[in-house]
């Protein structure tokens, strides 16, 4: 569970992901997927409701104003396929808020509407009523800018309306003058709702990208680019908890770098740093794990959670990581333990976390650490719990 930035394109596309795509910007397209639905929702189900009340009026004009043989044929029509599924479509957008495959109903729903429209226009010019053509001019504003569709959604909603009606009228042998104007101010409409939608899914956009921005520096360190403090003690009580209900052991691991404020004053404070962003990529390269982290704890200090190991594991992955970081080979000529940078680390186990708390745990990695001091620096010790009740306070007069 490493920190690290990730960014969606800003830019929506009209065609789908690669599948040379990475599974991180799958996964979080999904993720923005949710956000925009969850985003549109409350206006694309007013604007459903709106679009059926609207449908509804239209049934009744129809009775009262258009002749009857038109009626007789269209108004099965307008019930079977706009009537119906727009009144189930918005029944489904209460109960299936969070489905993913809602979009995908919308827009099969609206594509039906439009070739309703369609249809019930041909049947009025077998029957010699007039034609009212506004109605799929709105359905086409609907699909791009107020049911919450991506661009790529509605524009494969849109068009394809568009090329219908072409369809439909030249098989129709409708008037050349009636297709022309149609197919004109159709075509315009789709070109600016195309666009309208484009700006519509690049805000919200922006809008996650910013927020997931925002979310993510509120929980770094941001020297180090890990997390901090306070999204390690939240990390750690989710971890507890699942440990808790699925019988999974918990691992606390502290690492402090060996005499870091003599590596300061030999060094300087921005060779300090440097110091401790290099070490911070050494120990984030150690966790892999999804349920794993490492956060900075403060200072030179760090602190990982690790879900589930073995003691076995844990005494060899702390004393990876005192190698690991010896490896950098960073100097560190005032040492007194080695002639480069070095960490001693503290590691505890709890097989039980229902036996101690998580605060318990993190003092006995503590108290580990303390004895890893004590005992030169530059090594891993493992808390043992024959240590009973000894406290951080006694380890740290030892050292004095």
């Amino acid at each position: 569970m490493l920190n690290k930035a990730a960014h969606i394109p800003l830019a929506p596309s009209f065609l789908p992901h690669s599948s040379g795509t990475t599974e991180e910007l799958h996964a979080l397209d999904q993720e923005f997927r949710r956000f925009y639905v969850h985003r549109m929702l409350p206006i694309a189900r007013a604007g459903i409701a709106l679009g059926l009340v609207l449908a509804g009026i239209v049934c009744i004009l129809d009775i009262y104003l258009m002749p009857a043989n038109f009626v007789e044929k269209a108004m099965p029509v307008r019930i079977a396929t706009t009537l119906l599924p727009l009144a189930a479509l918005l029944a489904a957008m209460f109960v299936f808020k969070e489905n993913r495959w809602l979009p995908y109903m919308i827009a099969a729903t609206m594509f039906v509407v439009g070739a309703s429209i369609l249809f019930v226009g041909a049947i009025a010019m077998q029957t010699g009523a007039p034609a009212v053509p506004w109605g799929l001019m709105f359905t086409t504003f609907y699909v791009y800018l107020v049911l919450g569709l991506t661009l790529r959604q509605s524009v494969a909603v849109g068009w394809p309306i568009f090329l219908v009606y072409l369809s439909m009228s030249l098989g129709f042998n409708a008037p050349l003058q009636k297709v022309a104007y149609g197919a004109l101010f159709l075509g315009f409409s789709n070109l600016i709702g195309t666009y309208g939608s484009y700006l519509l899914e690049r805000n919200a956009r922006e809008i996650f990208d910013s927020r997931r921005e925002l979310t993510r520096l509120a929980h770094s360190d941001v020297l180090t680019g890990l997390f901090n403090r306070r999204m390690f003690d939240q990390h750690l009580r989710q971890v507890w908890m699942q440990a808790r209900r699925d019988g999974m052991t918990v691992a606390v691991v502290v690492i402090d770098i060996d005499y870091f404020k003599l590596y300061n004053d030999c060094y300087g404070h921005q060779a300090g740093d440097d110091c401790i962003k290099r070490v911070a990529d050494a120990l984030a390269s150690a966790v892999s794990r999804p349920l794993d982290m490492v956060a900075r704890y403060g200072g030179e200090e760090y602190v990982m959670v690790l879900c589930d190991p073995t003691t076995h594991f844990l005494e060899s992955f702390t004393r990876d990581l005192c190698q690991t970081v010896a490896d950098l080979d960073i100097e560190h000529k005032a040492s007194e333990a080695a002639r480069s940078v070095t960490v001693s680390v503290g590691a505890a186990l709890t097989e039980s976390p229902g036996s101690i708390t998580p605060e318990q745990l993190i003092r006995q990695a503590d108290d580990a650490l303390y004895e890893a001091k004590s005992q030169g620096r530059n090594r891993a010790i493992l808390y043992r719990t024959e240590w009973g009740q000894q406290t951080t306070a006694n380890l740290a007069a030892m050292l004095e």
